[in-house]
């Protein structure tokens, strides 16, 4: 793509630092390019003439995120510190990009750009899926889930999730048992339209101060349609940002399409998604294809694709549920016990020895 890389050259960003340009990328809403040193890649991402302020401030809160979150600093002598040690899972799932080059603004500020590290990886959209039995299916989802779970921890949600923003890395390796720790490998990318979340420890230290206007973002975020009406969770034109298990939504849907070839529900319009809010209307074949499967995979599925999202399961409790469908002979043969384990988000709350989770 020489014209990209004859404009860049023109505010003289061929080079930043010690990287040279090397190839543009065709990927999210922002240009990228790929930059290398003597040792290392980079993916530049570059945001040109911004339209208004929120699109800065978007951008600019993708970099903050990336660049410091809950788990990858601890909260020392009054301020948040970059800790490896933070992230509570395998140091190669830790579930984002790390950045490379800090942000910076060029041209009076009609470039800002910053830059993460390069991984060599598949999109999950570029997967073939096509001969995978439906074990392997599951496991796909169990694994993209895990790395989920790993990333909400962050204190973010996503809110635009589908396949071209989840990387897969090479070599993962997925529990068996309900006592070892997931390591999927996975990288989920693109986080212009995260919305912060509150989580536990909040009341314990403080946010995490960033020098950019969140409110202006999620404010912007929780007044416009963020994704398709299908990766949108009906209740989201209801709930706004109170909006529960967002991003568990766009795993059901992902995960239905992937074992039935076709999407749970095909909307027309906002008055479809508001059908399927009230009503639990989805396409036609639902019904069949939840009946070509295990009664305790239906279940599962229809417990992501729940219309309000305080009846969807979180993320950890997808990977704890998809676990005892890939490992737990009870509950694949016992749908009431399936039931059970269903409602109590993948733990059964009569097994003092559950270590899962």
């Amino acid at each position: 793509m020489a014209s990209f890389y004859d404009f860049l050259k023109s505010f003289g960003l061929d080079e930043i630092g010690d990287y040279n340009f090397v190839e543009a990328l065709k990927n999210g809403s922002a240009s990228s390019a790929i930059y290398k040193n003597d040792t290392n890649s980079v993916v530049v991402k570059f945001l040109i003439c911004p339209r208004n302020k929120i699109e800065l401030e978007r951008f600019k809160l993708e970099y903050s995120v990336l660049k410091i979150n809950q788990i990858n600093s601890l909260y020392r002598n009054h301020v948040y510190e970059l800790e490896q040690e933070a992230f509570h899972g395998p140091s190669d799932s830790y579930p984002l990009p790390k950045i490379k080059i800090e942000y910076e603004e060029s041209g009076f500020g009609f470039i800002s750009y910053f830059g993460y590290e390069y991984m060599e990886g598949v999109l999950l959209s570029e997967i073939d899926t096509t001969n995978m039995s439906t074990h392997e299916k599951c496991h796909l989802v169990y694994r993209v889930a895990s790395a989920l779970s790993y990333f909400n921890q962050t204190g973010y949600s996503h809110r635009d999730l589908h396949p071209n923003n989840i990387l897969l890395l090479p070599s993962p390796q997925m529990a068996r048992n309900d006592y070892e720790l997931n390591n999927p490998k996975v990288k989920i990318l693109d986080m212009g339209n995260c919305q912060k979340i509150v989580y536990q420890w909040s009341h314990v230290i403080p946010e995490i101060e960033r020098n950019v206007d969140e409110k202006l973002v999620f404010d912007d975020n929780n007044r416009r349609l963020l994704s398709s009406f299908i990766s949108m969770p009906p209740d989201f034109i209801e709930k706004g940002e109170d909006t529960k298990n967002y991003d568990s939504w766009a795993v059901g849907v992902y995960f239905y399409e992937l074992l039935f070839g076709e999407k749970p529900y095909t909307p027309n319009g906002i008055s479809d998604v508001t059908k399927l809010r009230v009503s639990k209307i989805y396409s036609s074949n639902f019904l069949t294809n939840l009946s070509k499967v295990d009664n305790s995979l239906k279940l599962i599925i229809e417990n992501l694709l729940e219309p309000n999202g305080d009846s969807r399961p979180s993320t950890d409790a997808i990977v704890r549920l998809l676990w005892c469908y890939l490992y737990s002979e009870e509950f694949v043969g016992d749908s009431k016990y399936a039931e059970h384990i269903i409602l109590n988000g993948g733990i059964d709350p009569d097994d003092r020895d559950e270590h899962f989770g």
